[in-house]
């Protein structure tokens, strides 16, 4: 078998390391003309990003193997042309994601950024007896939207907070309903905001999900709520949050996903947004998508990828198929 990995060289030895002599590792970059100049006969592709020209024209390829849990940057239609290819995702960074969840509820809500931006200036407007005092969450309901390998890590982590529970699913059931005091079915929805202090989206990006948050959504929460995304930014209808936002109707926002990005990872001079200026607002923590940058996750993603594709070479079923009609 081939295995194509468009990633640097240290990524790709490791995956050669743990592939042995089991299957030939090539590289290339991301380009797709490169991809199929070197891997057009490949067997497998280690990569969340694939357009349908690549699974259109690699006649082998019978494996997309992810880094990271999104898979909206398959291209979908292709890959459902085919019944001989099969997508598995990774799951690995679940933990670390759910800790920033977390992290970015609790930095809106205890004012951790107002705060450090203003003693760093010698303004101790926001001590104690100033104008926004913290927002307790002990007591406070959160809904969490989507309760899957993340979603359910969320839940885990926040029943040391003493709150309330909500999870609302697509089905309105979950095989991890144990870790939460509700589960409701995200088209049924509008009871479970209506009541919710804090709101965390941990849901992939589908067709059904796309523009889930929109302005009548965003008018059914509390004017003290906060809503929490480390998804997709499409999830939320961009014009509505920042409406909403910009006109305090709702307390604030933590975002570590985007609409618009810089054409490099990692690069600059290019604001979250095109259309609205979110990084203006005091009352929004933003993020540069890290959730799930952490010490040690670059190689542990490395090496589930490894394994997976392992037990796909003896012929075991790999772990974490996605389901392409659902997108999850």
């Amino acid at each position: 078998m081939k295995i194509l990995v468009p990633y640097p060289n240290e990524t790709v030895e490791r995956i050669r390391e743990i592939i042995g002599t089991k299957a030939e590792v090539v590289q290339s970059n991301g380009t797709v003309d490169e991809m199929l100049e070197v891997g057009h006969n490949a067997d497998i592709l280690t990569t969340g990003r694939v357009p349908s020209e690549y699974i259109r024209n690699a006649s082998s390829l019978k494996m997309i193997q992810t880094f990271g849990a999104g898979i909206d940057k398959i291209d979908r239609a292709a890959v459902l042309e085919r019944d001989d290819l099969i997508v598995c995702n990774n799951h690995v960074n679940a933990e670390e994601v759910s800790e920033y969840a977390i992290m970015l509820l609790l930095a809106s809500a205890k004012h951790i950024l107002h705060s450090d931006r203003n003693i760093r200036k010698g303004d101790w407007s926001m001590a104690w007896g100033g104008p926004l005092p913290n927002y307790e969450i002990r007591k406070k309901t959160v809904l969490i939207i989507g309760l899957g390998n993340i979603g359910k890590e969320i839940a885990r982590r926040l029943r040391a907070f003493d709150m309330h529970l909500i999870a609302a699913t697509r089905s309105g059931t979950s095989s991890h309903s144990e870790l939460v005091d509700e589960v409701v079915c995200i088209d049924d929805i509008s009871p479970a905001v209506r009541k919710s202090d804090f709101v965390i989206l941990s849901l992939p990006l589908t067709n059904e999900s796309e523009g889930l948050v929109d302005a009548d959504f965003l008018s059914l929460m509390k004017k003290s709520a906060t809503i929490i995304n480390i998804s997709r930014g499409q999830i939320i209808d961009e014009g509505a949050l920042y409406r909403v936002l910009s006109q305090r109707s709702i307390a604030g926002a933590a975002l570590d996903v985007w609409w618009d990005y810089p054409d490099q990872w990692g690069g600059s001079g290019k604001y979250p947004s095109e259309n609205y200026p979110f990084h203006e607002l005091d009352n929004v923590v933003l993020s540069p998508h890290r959730a799930a940058y952490s010490e040690n996750i670059v190689q542990d993603q490395i090496e589930f990828v490894g394994e997976n594709i392992l037990r796909f070479i003896r012929g075991d079923t790999p772990l974490n198929i996605v389901d392409m009609n659902r997108g999850y």
